[in-house]
C-alpha cells in the first residue's frame, strides 16, 4: 500500500506527535508498505530516514504556532491521488487543513491528537473560532483514530457527527530489556517532552527545591520554554541539580533513562502522555498530573506499576510525590501497547477505508457506463 503521511513536522524535530509519527512510519516501512511523509520545514528537502521517503516544503508562514507551507498544499493538489491513502496528523496545526482541501479524491485517515483548547490564552481563545475549519478536517476524513478514550470523549464532545467513523488505537512504547540501576550519586528524576508552557515543567523545577542536594532532575527535550526555564533554575539555586539534555538520541537517552530512579510528568493536556507510558514500559516509578490521559495510561498499564498522582499546582505536593518515587525502586515493566500493535491497528483502518471508497466508486463508474 502506498501511503502519504502528513505532518506539521518530522524527525529530527521532536514531541510527542513527531515522535508517533516517526515510530509510526518505520513500522509501516518495515510491514512492507511505501510510506512517504509529507511535512513542512523552514528549507524545502527530500531524504530517506530509515527507508521513508521523507518530503519537506518550505514554509509560506513560519509563525511557530501557525506554520503554513503553500507548496506542500500545491504537492498534493498534485499528487494525492497517487497514494492509496492519506494519513494526516493533529489538529492543531494548519497543515491538516491544507490536507483536507488539497488531497481531495483520497481516502483520507485523521489522528487528531486532540486536545479540546489552545496552549496559550491567546490560542484557547482562537480555539471556538477555528473549529468551523477543524470540522472540515474532520468530515472530510473517512476514519478518525485517537489514542485514549479520554481523547475521543473530548473530541466527541466538540464534534458528535463523526462518532460513527472514529476508533481507538493507543499509542505504542518501545520494549525495553531490564535495565540494572545504574549507581549514581544522586537520584535522578527524569521528565521528558517538548518545552511548551503547557508541560508545566517549571512547577517540576520549583519543586525540586523541597528537595535535597542527592536529587537531580534531568530534562529532556527542547522548546520554547527552555531559556525561561534555565533561567528559573538559576535563580532558585538549581543550576547543578536541574540538568537541561536538549534532545538526545536513542542511545543517550537509554543511557539517561538506565541511570534514573524515577520520572515525572507535570503536563496539563495530552491526548496520550508518551512519557508516562514510556517510563512505566521502562519499570520506573512515575509521578503524574492526574489528567484523563495519565489515567487512561495508568489502567492499561495495571496494577503493578508505581504511579502516584500529584497536584503541579502544589508544590510541597509535588515534591513529596518526587520523593517518595525515587525511594520506591524499579518495578517489573509494563505490559504496556507497542509500536508494532499500533502498526497493526492503523493498516487495518487504512484497509477498510480503502475498501470503502472502492466500494462507493463502483456505482458511480456503473452508472456513468449505462
Amino acid at each position: 500500500m502506498r501511503i502519504g503521511v502528513v505532518s506539521n513536522a518530522y524527525h529530527p524535530d521532536i514531541g510527542g506527535v513527531e515522535t508517533h509519527v516517526k515510530r509510526l512510519c518505520a513500522g509501516l516501512a518495515a510491514a512492507g508498505d511505501d510510506v512517504e511523509v509529507i511535512t513542512q520545514h523552514a528549507t524545502g528537502s527530500v531524504d530517506d530516514i530509515d527507508g521513508v521517503l521523507v518530503r519537506r516544503f518550505p514554509l509560506t508562514v513560519p509563525a511557530r504556532d501557525y506554520r503554513l507551507s503553500l507548496p506542500l498544499w500545491r504537492w498534493l493538489r498534485t499528487h494525492a491521488q497517487a497514494y492509496d491513502v492519506l494519513h494526516v496528523h493533529s489538529y492543531h496545526a494548519l497543515v491538516a487543513l491544507c490536507a483536507a482541501h488539497g488531497g481531495a479524491g483520497t481516502p483520507m485517515v485523521f489522528t487528531p491528537h486532540y486536545h479540546g483548547t489552545g496552549h496559550t490564552r491567546f490560542r484557547a481563545a482562537l480555539h471556538p473560532l477555528y473549529r468551523p475549519f477543524g470540522r472540515t478536517v474532520l468530515t472530510r476524513s473517512s476514519a478518525v483514530v485517537c489514542v485514549t478514550a479520554a481523547e475521543r470523549d473530548v473530541l466527541l464532545r466538540h464534534f458528535p457527527e463523526v462518532a460513527d467513523r472514529t476508533v481507538v488505537i493507543p499509542n505504542g512504547t518501545d520494549p525495553r530489556p531490564a535495565v540494572p540501576v545504574v549507581p549514581a550519586q544522586s537520584r535522578r528524576i527524569l521528565c521528558v517532552g517538548r518545552l511548551e508552557q503547557y508541560k508545566r515543567v517549571d512547577r517540576v523545577i520549583r519543586a525540586m527545591a523541597h528537595l535535597g542536594p542527592d536529587h537531580r532532575l534531568d530534562v529532556v527535550g527542547t522548546g520554547p520554554a527552555a531559556g525561561q526555564w534555565r533561567q528559573l533554575a538559576a535563580r532558585l539555586g538549581l543550576a547543578g541539580q536541574v540538568v537541561f539534555h536538549g534532545r538526545l538520541d536513542d542511545a543517550a537517552f537509554a543511557s539517561c533513562l538506565a541511570q534514573a530512579s524515577a520520572a515525572v510528568s507535570a503536563s496539563a493536556h495530552e491526548a496520550f502522555g508518551l512519557s508516562v507510558a514510556d517510563a512505566l514500559a521502562a519499570g520506573l516509578p512515575t509521578v503524574a498530573a492526574p489528567i484523563p490521559a495519565h489515567q487512561e495510561v495508568a489502567r492499561m498499564a495495571g496494577d503493578g506499576v508505581w504511579l502516584r498522582y500529584a497536584d503541579p499546582d502544589d508544590e510541597a505536593d509535588l515534591a513529596a510525590a518526587m520523593i517518595e518515587a525515587t525511594s520506591a525502586g524499579r518495578r517489573r515493566p509494563a505490559a504496556l501497547p507497542t509500536w508494532d500493535d499500533v502498526v497493526g491497528g492503523i493498516r487495518a483502518v487504512y484497509t477498510a477505508v480503502v475498501k470503502q471508497a472502492a466500494a462507493a466508486a463502483r456505482p458511480a463508474a456503473a452508472g456513468a457506463v449505462a
